[in-house]
Parts: structure tokens; sequence; C-alpha cells
């Protein structure tokens, strides 16, 4: 049973990861076409296209596998992708700095990212404990306010960052499909980017529902709560399309780049999808809800430091990986 368990969690996750992958390429390739600027391409439009694997786990979650544990497992997709935004994906992307400091790729260790992130950083960490809202007994109906709430600010935040200045455009590789049937020009690579864009949402679509039911039937065995483990493994296969996408550009010494990615892909999930959440579901959290939110805290407010000092130490990487461990330490001991 155990085997066969952690058989569909694997192929979940990689079959979520080749079409993230995939998915990436073509987005990329799409956006370049579009020329849209590099700042608001790793802050905003990039995190949203990005981040579809978890809004797909979500939707999968809550209106294919249904019922009272879809609905919490959608619920800790929604809260488990900040985290490892805050936590495990840090650790990662300094891993591949390193890489690339004794490939000669970088000249050091350190990512040097600019000040304008701390706009969207204190955004994200000033309003995310709202999620935690209807915890609140005497809330009522006020969970709808504060999703139409969390809503608005997404767009409030787009438009700062539309506003502010711009980074170099990105530069992107020609999309996999394009490349392999060797198109010759524009307009037919632009049409296969866009077919391979739907294989890999099809894909993706595919891996998140094998994933959830994963979830869902570990949580069962363990009697562990789903929200639980839904915050530690479901997220894993959604953040991965977003951590390459980081991962290359830290390996480049894009570092704005790669920080914005993380960044932006947090302020998201601090804003329209919980918001949807609150909205679309009962949003009955539980303890390890609010252990994961007050982790996603205290680290955040400790890389807001560094964000504003407009450099990313090593330290960052221990410190993130600090609360993943921290977390799953506390889920372990619950279970």
């Amino acid at each position: 049973m155990e085997l066969e368990l952690a058989g569909v969690l694997a192929l979940g996750v990689s079959i979520t990861f080749f079409g993230g992958l995939l998915f990436v390429n073509a987005i990329e390739y799409i956006g370049h076409r579009a020329r849209w600027t590099g700042s608001f391409t790793g802050a905003v439009v990039s995190p949203l296209f990005t981040s579809i694997p978890e809004l797909l786990m979500f939707l999968v979650a809550l209106y294919i596998y249904g019922g009272v544990s879809g609905e919490k497992i959608g619920i800790g997709t929604l809260l488990g992708q900040p985290f490892m935004a805050a936590t495990i994906i840090f650790p990662v992307i300094f891993l591949v700095a390193l890489i690339g400091y004794i490939a000669r790729r970088r000249v050091d260790m350190v990512l040097e990212v600019e000040r304008n992130l701390v706009i969207p950083y204190i955004l994200f960490t000033a309003i995310y404990p709202i999620v935690l809202l209807p915890m609140v007994p005497s809330l009522g109906s006020g969970k709808y306010v504060a999703g139409m709430v969390l809503l608005v600010l997404y767009f409030i935040y787009t438009y700062i960052m539309y506003r502010s200045r711009s980074l170099a455009m990105l530069e992107a590789e020609e999309a996999y499909l394009a490349r392999i049937l060797r198109a010759d020009s524009g307009l037919l690579r632009l049409l296969l980017a866009s077919i391979q864009l739907l294989i890999a949402v099809l894909l993706i679509m595919i891996g998140s529902r094998m994933l959830v039911a994963g979830v869902d039937e570990a949580s069962k065995a363990l009697e562990a709560s789903p929200i639980a483990l839904a915050i530690l493994i479901t997220p894993l296969a959604g953040v991965l399309p977003e951590s390459i996408t980081a991962i290359i550009w830290a390996y480049k010494g894009k570092d704005t780049l790669a920080v914005a990615a993380m960044v932006g892909e947090k302020v998201l999930y601090s804003t329209i999808y919980p918001g949807i959440g609150l909205i679309v579901t009962s949003w009955a959290l539980d303890l390890p809800s609010l252990v994961s939110v007050v982790i996603v805290e205290v680290v955040s407010l400790l890389i807001l430091y560094h964000i504003f000092k407009g450099k990313l130490t090593p330290d960052v990487a221990l410190i993130g990986l600090a609360g993943y461990v921290g977390f799953a330490i506390y889920v372990i001991h619950i279970l």
C-alpha cells in the first residue's frame, strides 16, 4: 500500500514537472514575442502563468475530486505555495548559485536585487495573515469581504509594478516543439508554442489529479491532516516550474529576475488565490494552517531585511531551510 501511494505521488510529481517545463518554455517564448518588459515579466506575468499548476490542483481538488478532503487539499495547496516560496526555494536557488559560481557563470554567491522588490514583499508580508481571518468565530460573512479585498489588492500591486522602473528585456529560447519541427517562420513558431502550451496544461491537469488523489489517500493512511500534507507535498510539484525559471536566472546571474519570480509568486498567492478560496470554499483552517502562516511571516520578515539592503546572502538559504524543516518536524510530531 505504501509503495503504491509513493508511486502515485511520484508519478504525479513527474507528470506535473514535465508539463511545467513545457509550459514555462512556451509561455516565456510567447511573452518574449509580446515584448513584455523584464520587471513586469519577472514579478507579475511569469508568476501569473506559472502558478497555473497550483490553480489547477486547487480546482481539481475542489470540483473533480470533491468532498471535504478535496476541499482541504485545495486549501492546503493555496497555503502551501507561499510556504514553499518562503522556505525551501531559497536554499535551492543558492545551491544553483554555488554551481554557477563554480562554473564561473557568476562572480560571487550573493544575489544582487533591485530595491523596488521591497514593495511587493512588504505587500505580501502585510496582507498574507488575512487568510487566517475565518478562524475568528465572530467574523461570519466577513470572509467574503476579505476575499474581495485581496482580489482588489492584487490589481493595485500589478499597477504599481507596471509603473515601477523596468528591468532589462528578458531573452527567451525558442519553444521546444518549434525547435523539434524546425519551424522556419515567426508565425509558425508562435503557433507551435501555443500548441505546446495546451499540451502542457493537459499534462499538468493529469498530474494534479494524481497528486490530489495521492495526498488524500496518504492522509487517510497516516490519519494526518490533509491540509498539513498538502502544504508539504502538493506544492513540491506545482512550485517546480517557477523554481526552474528562478534557478535558470540565478545560474546566469540574473538575480533580480530570479528573486522577482519568487516574490511575484508569493504576492499572487497572498492575494488572488486566497481571495478566490475565501469566496468559493468554507475556508475551514486547522492548527497546521496557522503554524504554516506564522512560519511564512517570520521567514518573510527576515528575508525582507535582505531585500531592503539589495542583497541576499547565503544565510537566507539557512533561514528558509529552517522554516521548512521546522514545519516538517511539527507535522511528523502530530501524526
